[in-house]
């Protein structure tokens, strides 16, 4: 490698993903704005390469090392593409992102080794408010981040790891399998609810929990039905992404989070969901304090910083990361990311409808983002059998909400 280009080794949480991707799941976010009037594909083009020009760490493609893999920035064009793809697929660039546009939808598609829920978003508010103040001649010129490009480049594990830190690594058993016939090759299924923000923030007040917390509880919940007894026996384990620069000063856009896993196993029949969120809201209050974080931290990160193991060739590490891959997916159900709320400058209200996210995954994922007073709640999952997400929504519609529900059409196998 000509060591005069720029390069960054991968980050802690980063490195999972390129060993684990697959066809069924390539590790893609997708972000999905629509607005109220259809896309200028020209000046779509313009923003992205304005956004860019702050966000040098997007232009980078994965290389393999001897040891690592790394990014390292590319002199490469990023194309606006019109969208012709299912949710999630592979991309059909070198580079880790691609953005892509249908009538009145912007999509942005990032590789999970480049960037989180957390970075994605930041990129794309840029790039939204870049295109909205292209396309209407906006006469504010907001900033969205003050950060710099190294800021934005920074390895936050690296920066913040604290060898001193307690290690503490707990044997948790194995989690039900959500099972099932897939859809021919593996097709991405995705099935939006969007409801009021407000109201949902208030149902989660009245049983003192958070919209996280909440919604969590309502997955569970819906699983009861499904369930046979023997199902039962196995704890339902929820994976739940936490967001780091809430606990560290820090304005990434790389990776820059940690997992926690928040259990329920049903004893007896018909629990209620206050049951259920009592013992959600333990868990989260367990993995949300600092000494839960920096203990959380060491554990992602000390076996990488262990002298030895940084010796060995990628191709080793990459079957030992396969390996830990497949234990660790044996501990989890299914994923719940809640990406938080969508920003842009008041100047770009009349011009925007709604966001949505969603995630590849190997099982099935549940993603939330809301804009204004709108809350998009996502699921996704190769699964021809919908029955846990109607229950899920059913659950929500007894609260009076009006919800509407989309879903992208796919064809069944025989």
């Amino acid at each position: 490698m000509n060591r005069t280009e720029k390069w960054y080794k991968l980050d802690n949480a980063a490195k999972i993903f390129p060993p684990t991707t697959t066809t069924y799941d390539p590790k893609i976010f997708r972000f999905s704005v629509l607005l109220k009037k259809k896309i200028n594909k020209d000046n779509l083009q313009k923003a992205l390469d304005t956004t860019l020009e702050d966000f040098p760490i997007f232009k980078s493609i994965l290389k393999k090392g001897l040891f690592w893999y790394y990014l390292e920035e590319a002199n490469i064009k990023a194309k606006v593409i019109e969208e012709k793809t299912s949710p999630c697929e592979k991309l059909n660039t070198p580079l880790l992102f691609e953005v892509s546009y249908f009538q009145n939808k912007i999509n942005l598609e990032v590789y999970h080794a480049l960037s989180d829920g957390a970075g994605c978003t930041t990129f794309l508010e840029n790039l939204i408010y870049n295109y909205l103040k292209i396309e209407y001649q906006l006469k504010d010129n907001a900033i969205l981040t003050k950060s710099s490009s190294y800021e934005k480049a920074i390895d936050s594990f690296s920066k913040y790891y604290n060898p001193k830190n307690k290690l503490k690594i707990k044997n948790k058993e194995n989690a039900y399998q959500l099972k099932g016939r897939w859809y021919n090759e593996g097709k991405l299924r995705i099935i939006t609810g969007s409801t009021n923000t407000n109201k949902i923030k208030e149902i989660a007040h009245q049983h003192q929990t958070t919209i996280t917390g909440l919604l969590i509880s309502l997955v569970i919940k819906s699983m009861e039905e499904i369930l046979s007894i023997k199902d039962k026996k196995k704890p339902i384990s929820i994976t739940v992404p936490i967001d780091l620069r809430k606990y560290y000063k820090s304005e990434t856009v790389r990776n820059f989070f940690n997992v926690t896993n928040i259990e329920y196993k049903f004893n007896k029949k018909n629990t209620s969901l206050e049951e259920i969120i009592l013992k959600v809201n333990e868990q989260l209050k367990n993995s949300l304090n600092e000494e839960a974080i920096e203990s959380n931290m060491s554990k992602m990160l000390w076996l990488e910083n262990f002298f030895l193991i940084r010796l060995i060739p990628l191709f080793i590490k990459n079957k030992v990361l396969k390996y830990s891959y497949r234990l660790t997916r044996k501990k989890q159900t299914l994923g719940l990311s809640n990406v938080g709320i969508f920003h842009l400058p008041d100047s770009c209200k009349n011009y925007i409808d709604k966001c949505i996210v969603m995630n590849s995954t190997d099982a099935m994922e549940l993603c939330i983002i809301s804009y204004e007073d709108e809350i998009c709640i996502s699921f996704s999952s190769h699964f021809i059998n919908s029955e846990l997400e109607k229950n899920f929504f059913r659950l929500l519609k007894q609260y009076n909400l009006n919800i509407t529900i989309y879903n992208n059409e796919i064809e069944r196998s025989d």
